[in-house]
């Protein structure tokens, strides 16, 4: 059965930050606008992320007195990105997103403050900031929502909310000193009453909403205040061409298939491709052993549609993914948890080695997963001792070694007494594991890492634990137990998408738009052809382009 089902002004398939901000964008200017979602969630990768946003010359760092500016910016992607940058795409970006930030502050519940300590990745390239460009969303209290709070996509328990109770990143420190601090303590108590609080009234979980759920709650509320209207459980088989482009799309909602008009066009924003096995065969290193950390919807359904619309490929990146190490336990229900290695292996006292017991990267580098790539240790292990595993946790073991005799029991963490009983345990060589683990107790004592430089760099360090000398990310690996979890490599974020303009028009295989279609996020290709520059750089440009798409439909 097909009926036909309305025609609207503006289109936006997916509601991740991309796809929220394009219908924003296009809303508060007038526009009709319908958002269609394929799952039972809104939000996207994007209310599983960390939410932060990078924006060189943004208002925030001004009024802080950081100095910085959108050439600076320029000139730092320039240098990393090298001949295969799109300047168009590229200017575009960094006009436009210190333009978002204002509008979407202004006239939203949008807002971000600076993510303190947050360097640039490069710094050795020109026009690289050590703080300022990085901001991260505001905590969003989600009885604001108003009955979108179930429908907006649970965060990833393992990652920042066990058991629903959601943290921040500004509650780290109190949380690892709640034992020894009086002011941590009743921090962490107060945020407990709070959550316990909302237990009582029957909310499912917490409604303190942080990180890329809090963006993804107020992306969500504000285009529904804007008049968006929110369809879920849709799913898209089809875009309309004709003779004047892109003119509507073919869905299936509530088992009828439905056809759609747009008068001013399609926004493809539908999150990439990490879970299609075919293309990550096609695109991703070690696929058999390839973990990605987003939505299990992400199966290439706007690049594909795009294509078949006659959309171009821009695939000539450096890298395919942002890529992440990824640990991954089985749960008592049968699925999988995932964690995603962002800020445990910075700290002094692990190790990552290979079969032979021997280290081959940087631990704490942002670039770890290029290393596994490189020499084939796909997976690998992280060690660490007793020690490190009470200060920092490991993997899904929380600092204080909250969860470890759970996770032991599943085999997701492996301990032993004996550093040689260890690497016996997991298949690594005995020596080669005991003669790094000396190795690298003597370079915590210098604090000079002598064979991979840990902790030499500014962003190393802003990850270590500034506690810790004479190097924040080199500690000891020598009092036992001691501790191993498998690591292995996977991916925030696909990078490989249709070819865009700076008005986020997809651009056919004639290098001209086609006309009445758009992309944002993970359906573009990346800005940065793979090189990220920072952190933030997926939801960035994502809720930028969004904002982008919108500005252009609305301008006919």
């Amino acid at each position: 059965m097909e009926n036909d089902a309305g025609t609207w002004d503006v289109i936006v398939i997916g509601s991740g930050a991309a796809g929220l901000s394009a219908a924003l964008s296009a809303a508060k200017r007038g526009l009709k606008v319908l958002v269609v979602e394929k799952t039972h969630w809104f939000g996207g990768t994007t209310a599983l992320s960390g939410g932060g946003i990078w924006i060189p010359g943004n208002h925030h760092a001004t009024a802080a007195g950081i100095t910085d500016t959108v050439e600076a910016g320029r000139q730092y992607i320039q240098s990393l990105v090298g001949e295969k940058l799109r300047t168009e795409v590229l200017d575009a970006y960094l006009q436009a997103g210190p333009e978002m930030l204002q509008f979407y502050e202004k006239n939203t519940e949008v807002r971000f403050t600076i993510a303190e300590h947050s360097p640039d990745w490069h710094q050795e390239r020109p026009g690289a900031s050590l703080d300022g460009r990085l901001l991260r969303p505001l905590e969003y209290d989600a009885k604001k929502l108003n009955g979108l709070f179930e429908q907006l996509r649970i965060p990833r328990a393992e990652f920042n909310a066990p058991g629903g109770f959601m943290i921040d990143l500004p509650d780290l420190p109190h949380l690892t000193n709640a034992k020894s601090s009086l002011k941590s303590f009743l921090y962490m108590v107060k945020l407990g009453a709070r959550f316990g609080w909302d237990k009582l009234r029957g909310h499912p979980r917490g409604t303190r909403l942080t990180m890329g759920n809090a963006l993804a709650a107020r992306l969500l509320k504000s285009a529904r205040d804007a008049g968006v209207v929110l369809w879920r459980d849709t799913s898209v088989s089809q875009l309309i061409v004709g003779a004047e482009g892109v003119t509507g799309i073919r869905i299936e909602r509530d088992g009828i298939s439905q056809t759609l008009g747009t008068r001013r066009g399609v926004v493809l924003a539908s999150g990439g491709f990490s879970a299609n096995q075919q293309l990550r065969r096609a695109y991703m290193p070690f696929p058999d052993q390839h973990v990605s950390t987003t939505v299990e919807s992400a199966t290439g359904d706007g690049m594909n549609m795009g294509l078949e619309a006659g959309a171009s490929l821009d695939d000539e990146n450096y890298a395919n993914g942002v890529w992440c190490v990824v640990s991954t336990a089985k749960k008592e229900d049968g699925t999988t948890a995932l964690y995603a290695h962002l800020i445990d292996m910075s700290k002094p006292g692990c190790i990552a080695v290979d079969r032979q017991g021997k280290r081959f990267g940087n631990e704490a580098s942002q670039t770890f997963v290029d290393d596994m790539h490189r020499t084939g240790n796909v997976p690998a292990y992280i060690i660490a001792d007793s020690r490190f595993v009470k200060a920092y946790g490991l993997g899904l073991v929380y600092p204080g070694a909250m969860g470890l005799k759970k996770l032991l029991k599943s085999g997701y963490i492996v301990e032993a007494e004996t550093l040689e009983e260890l690497a016996t345990k997991i298949g690594v060589d005995p020596m080669g594991l005991k003669a790094t683990a000396a190795r690298m107790n003597e370079f915590a004592k210098t604090g000079n890492d002598l064979d991979f430089n840990k902790g030499e760099s500014v962003l190393d360090r802003d990850l270590g634990d500034p506690a810790h000398g004479p190097n924040p990310c080199l500690g000891t690996v020598e009092k036992g137990p001691f501790y191993a979890v498998q690591i292995t490599s996977g991916d925030g974020s696909t990078t490989v998408g249709l070819r865009i303009n700076g008005k986020a028009q997809v651009l056919g295989q004639n290098g001209q738009p086609v006309k009445g279609l758009y992309a944002a996020g993970l359906d573009a290709n990346s800005i940065w052809r793979g090189k990220a520059p920072a952190h933030g750089c997926n939801v960035g440009p994502a809720i930028t382009l969004g904002y982008i798409a919108g500005r252009s439909l609305s301008a006919g």
